[in-house]
Parts: structure tokens; sequence; C-alpha cells
């Protein structure tokens, strides 16, 4: 979030724990949202293009090998059909609603035939206290190596964000749900292209 905010803003959710395997990858891995903890990067290393709108977030990511860049996820500077795998890391909840579509549609472009996105996000219901107006997932992640605590905080509004709201924007991008998990407040959807 950037800069300082008054605690009484701040709205918590349980601790979360979100074990993370490592996954085959025959390329370059497409991190939207790469920068902060820069979680993909540290599970896959040189694998990974880490891409963020925010310098200072891809500059405060641990100094894995992965290539970081700044860019904005809504006009990707890749060719068509370039990756086999994109990554979204509780990286959606930051982006606008105004904007998700978008986002979906340019990582569809991107995704080569038969290329899969992997996304993790988190449950936010819609906002009932104007006093506590953002919304903080705190968690665990379980590399295979290493045991990351966390917390990824955005401003909480009427809205709210499910797994099938991104079902929903995914499939109309042309995605299809090859596997869907849902635990406590958090959530993962595999799709293919």
């Amino acid at each position: 979030m950037g800069s300082k905010v008054d605690s009484e803003r701040l709205y918590f959710t349980e601790r979360q724990t979100v074990q993370l395997d490592s996954f085959d990858c025959e390329s370059w891995v497409l991190d939207i949202g790469g920068g902060g903890e820069g979680v993909i990067g540290q599970l896959l290393g040189d694998k990974v293009i880490a891409i963020d709108p925010l310098k200072t977030e891809l500059e405060e990511s641990p100094d894995t090998k992965s290539l970081k860049i700044v860019m904005d996820a809504r006009e990707l500077k890749f060719l068509d059909d370039a990756f086999n795998t994109v990554t979204c890391f509780f990286t959606m909840m930051y982006i606008s609603s105004a904007d998700k579509q978008k986002v979906f549609q340019e990582i569809y472009r991107v995704l080569k035939p038969d290329g899969e996105l992997l996304m993790w996000d988190a449950k936010i219901p819609p906002c009932q206290n104007a006093q506590k107006d953002i919304y903080v997932v705190s968690l665990v992640i379980q590399l295979e190596q290493k045991r990351i605590e966390t917390g990824y905080g955005t401003r909480w509004t009427g809205k709210g964000q499910d797994i099938d709201l991104y079902i929903q924007l995914g499939e109309s991008a042309g995605l299809h749900v090859i596997e869907k998990q849902e635990e406590g407040e958090t959530f993962f959807i595999r799709f293919r292209k």
C-alpha cells in the first residue's frame, strides 16, 4: 500500500496458509504483479519474468534470478501467444473493477494455445463498515524450502470479490477452468486457453 495507514482503518482476516509447490514450466513464466515479496520469483527463480506497474515494488522484491520489468498488465508489451504459463499471486485484488476484464483479455492474448493462467487470490466480502476501509489478508506462504509471513491489504469497497467473479472474467476472456480450490479466505484457479 506504500504509505502509513491508520491501524483503526484495517480489517485483518484470520491467518491463512497457502502451500505453494514448484510446478513444471517449459519456458518463461509471466508473473503479473510480481513485485513485493516476489513469491513466484522465489519459487521458480530464473524461469520468471515478473512485471509490476510500480518500480518500487520490483526493487523491494527479493534478489532472485527472475527478470523484473516495469509494465502495466492492462497493456502487456509481449507478442501474442508468447507464454505457456502466466501467474497472478494475490494481484487481482489490487486491480480496479473497471480494469480486471482488460487484464484477463491481455493474459489470454499472450498465452499460447493450451497455455495456463494460475491465479491465487482472496475472498473479500462486501464492505459493511465505513471505519474499516482496508481489507488485509494475513498469509503464511509455504514454499518448498521457505516460509513467508506477510499480508496483502487493499481498499475495501462495497462490491467485494470471490472465486465466481474471477471464473466469470476468465471465461468471458476465452479461458476455461480446469481446476479450482477454495480454502478459508483464499482461492486458487487454474485456467487453460
